[in-house]
């Protein structure tokens, strides 16, 4: 009886801790929005750790990107959130790891 009590009250222990733990990205489809200006999503999200802008050799228009790094306490893992604005609106939201390619950008500090 003891034995089992003791397993059980462990296996109530990991299921609170699992289901505490983040799993998921803030930046979801609907907490952000294309569209959405440079303003709104700082505003928002807060500062981000890291920007960058591009300039497309064809039109000249001006690509700011915006790097959001989210942890999540399972598996020590996290994902970079890489938003994309055009004309200081949002046209896209890229997830995963930071591209390693060496693509004319230009880092600044927010």
């Amino acid at each position: 009886m003891r034995l089992f009590l003791t397993q059980t009250i462990s296996i109530i222990v990991i299921l609170i801790f699992l289901t505490s733990c983040s799993t998921s990205s803030k930046f979801t489809s609907e907490s952000i929005k294309i569209g959405m200006t440079k303003e709104q999503v700082v505003l928002k999200y807060g500062k981000p750790y890291k920007s960058a802008f591009t300039e497309d050799k064809k039109t000249g228009e001006i690509e700011e990107s915006l790097f959001y790094r989210e942890n999540f306490n399972m598996g020590n893992r996290s994902i970079t959130n890489i938003l994309i604005f055009k004309g200081g609106k949002l046209v896209s939201l890229e997830q995963g790891r930071e591209s390693d390619a060496n693509s004319p950008t230009i880092i600044t500090n927010p």
